[in-house]
């Protein structure tokens, strides 16, 4: 029974009947197999459509257009005409005056047989049809112009409307102080006022408390932060005066009644570094301001007080940065205070002065700084690179300039700014080449040294010219190779200044003034992955690039860079290894 049951309800969903062995897979593929049926015949009636409805929507395309272009011509030939039309009655009563004005001898002429009357009456006619003219002109031009002059009017309404704005009404102390865009301006002008009573212990009036009514105000009666100021200090009941208050980056220092000497002073200050270029601005560091206003009497300062501030010291450092060819007395000279006090705020400028070296000059500075910014247009040298020419007839290390050569110009645009009259800065704003550089070429040798000896201790190593030499003229061994952990060299001390020599002839690949490690030092390959090192120099008496013979001066002993007194710190370095130099120069000076 319930398998018929069952059966019937098969019967009566046939649609709902899943066969059982069907999977997901075949399920989703059937689904995309009729939804791409669908599209394609979809796709099939449309073209058919279209192609049938073609043509009628080209012919209907086609009638419109000349429709419109029909419509379009009856519309100005009927314009053309109320033209004409309109253009034709507005002339008739001119060409009527002038009729009148040439027919009136002849109309004045008959009128005379019908009497006095009829003589004034033809007289009169031309000047009453003139005058209906007019009448009739004018009302024309007023049709027009009225229009006019309502819109402009109409414009002029709105501009004032644009100009309203809403604004808060300030009522402070009883009485209506001004108007303010926000209640943080009113804040500002507070620490404004306060600013301006610093001398004296301020009198504040009995209602303190602001009170803001949204108002609708023209925009020219919006207070400025300043204005509520002044009448913060006209409500406090002080005794109050109309003066000029000295603010230096923000800071109140006072204020005169007459600002024309502060004035004079603050522009005298300025004039001493103008030098009447056209491309210079001159301004002080600080923001500088003589703010007019009400101040409290107590607030008041002679303008000689306020000369002294402006022109006072305060404490600061005045820092000069040593530039090539300075020297200790030359520095004094430039900077025009006394070589004692020179020495006395730099101890160790007699010992130790290097290029971009910061010397104290002074522990005060000037209460203003004067900043000039000039644009300035000068030539300035290009350098010209290297061409290196691989040449095996020479030795590995060995190099010699076939052509020199030759530095290029450039104009250059730049704007340098000086601080107190020294340059502090100088941006570069444009650049255009003059003269293109030309490079020198190199002839660089590629040969293997000629020899390689070996010997005791790792092997003695000699170059074209021989064996390594002692570096410097004179001294001793303060320290061997590994005297400390991390040593790679061998210490030789010598008063400050000796010779530093070449050890073997080579080629400069490093000539560096540094304060740190090192100090200023000297690299030189001599082939074959065989380097010599000199630290901790003095001065440089080499560059980078040069071919240095064997006993060459390359520099003098000093303590530069990582050293607690005068010595050449001296390395070998055969392919990468640090070798100890005692045994290829032995440990004492032999002599020259």
């Amino acid at each position: 029974m319930e398998n018929n049951q069952s059966a019937g309800k098969k019967i009566q969903n046939p649609k709902r009947r899943v066969p059982e062995n069907r999977s997901l897979k075949d399920t989703v593929w059937d689904t995309f197999s009729a939804g791409y049926r669908f599209c394609y015949f979809t796709g099939l009636q449309l073209v058919r459509y279209f192609r049938r409805y073609k043509k009628r929507l080209f012919r209907f395309a086609v009638r419109t257009r000349l429709s419109l272009q029909l419509r379009l011509k009856k519309r100005q030939t009927l314009i053309q005409r109320k033209f004409r039309f309109a253009v034709n009655d507005a002339m008739q009563p001119y060409r009527r005056v002038q009729n009148l004005r040439q027919t009136k001898e002849e109309r004045v002429a008959l009128a005379k047989e019908q009497g006095f009357w009829a003589v004034l009456k033809e007289r009169s006619l031309l000047p009453r049809e003139s005058l209906r003219l007019f009448g009739k002109t004018f009302g024309a031009v007023l049709r027009y112009v009225v229009p006019v002059v309502s819109f402009i009017l109409f414009l002029n309404l709105i501009h004032q409307s644009l100009n309203l704005q809403f604004a808060l009404e300030v009522e402070y102390n009883d009485k209506i102080i001004g108007y303010i865009a926000k209640e943080s301006d009113f804040d500002e002008s507070e620490k404004i006022m306060q600013s301006r009573i610093v001398y004296e212990e301020y009198q504040p009036p009995l209602d303190t408390v602001p009170k803001y009514t949204l108002k609708i105000i023209d925009g020219k009666d919006l207070s400025s932060i300043n204005e509520i100021a002044d009448e913060l200090i006209a409500a406090s009941g002080n005794e109050i005066t109309e003066a000029s208050g000295l603010y230096v980056d923000g800071v109140f220092y006072g204020a005169v009644e007459n600002a024309a000497p502060v004035r004079d002073l603050l522009d005298d200050m300025l004039d001493e570094f103008r030098t009447g270029n056209e491309n210079e601005r001159v301004d002080f560091v600080q923001d500088v301001q003589l703010s007019e206003g009400l101040y409290l009497l107590s607030s008041l300062v002679e303008p000689e007080e306020m000369e002294e501030v402006l022109t006072s010291e305060v404490a600061g450092e005045k820092i000069y940065i040593v530039e090539a060819g300075d020297a200790p007395t030359l520095i004094s000279q430039k900077m025009d205070i006394p070589y004692s006090q020179l020495k006395a705020l730099n101890p160790d400028i007699e010992e130790r002065l290097l290029i971009g070296q910061e010397v104290l000059i002074s522990n005060r500075v000037n209460f203003l700084t004067v900043k000039r910014t000039v644009t300035e247009v000068y030539e300035e040298d290009v350098p010209f690179g290297t061409e290196e020419v691989i040449d095996a007839n020479y030795a590995k290390g060995y190099q010699a300039v076939r052509s020199s050569g030759v530095l290029g110009k450039r104009l250059v645009t730049a704007d340098v700014v000086y601080i107190n009259g020294m340059e502090e800065d100088r941006e570069e704003v444009d650049s255009v080449v003059l003269k293109e550089p030309v490079n020198q070429v190199v002839t660089v040798g590629t040969a293997e040294p000629i020899r390689v000896l070996s010997g005791s201790g790792g092997g003695s190593v000699s170059s074209g010219t021989g064996g390594f030499l002692w570096p410097v003229d004179g001294g001793k061994v303060t320290c061997g190779i590994n005297g400390y952990w991390g040593h790679t060299g061998m210490d030789i001390g010598a008063p400050r200044g000796t010779v530093i020599r070449a050890s073997a002839s080579g080629t400069v690949v490093k000539a560096v003034r540094q304060y740190y490690a090192y100090g200023i030092h000297v690299k030189i390959s001599h082939g074959n992955g065989i380097y010599t090192l000199y630290g901790h120099m003095s001065q440089l008496a080499v560059s980078y690039g040069d071919y240095v013979q064997q006993g060459q001066i390359i520099g003098y002993v000093g303590m530069t860079g990582n050293a607690s007194g005068n010595h050449c710190h001296f390395e070998i370095i055969i392919n990468g290894r640090f070798m100890d130099p005692a045994m290829y120069i032995g440990t004492y000076f032999p002599g020259r």
